[in-house]
């Protein structure tokens, strides 16, 4: 099995939201930090994703982001 996770770039606007809602930035300050932001949080949720999955009885044998430009 192969898991194909999709949608990545969905993660910007959560990631932008969360910056400027915890470090108290405007959007413009915030802009520049969205991309390793949003890529933090796909790599997290990546790891629960296969966290969880590694349990199955057939593990998926690889896993592909088509988020690789975050």
């Amino acid at each position: 099995m192969i898991v194909v996770l999709t949608k990545g770039d969905a993660l910007r606007l959560p990631a932008l939201n969360k910056i400027m809602r915890e470090e108290g930035l405007t959007m413009r300050e915030a802009k520049p930090r969205v991309e390793k932001f949003a890529a933090e949080m796909l790599s997290k949720l990546r790891a629960r994703i296969e966290s969880q999955l590694s349990g199955c009885k057939y593990p998926p044998k690889a896993y592909l982001s088509t988020a690789s430009e975050l």
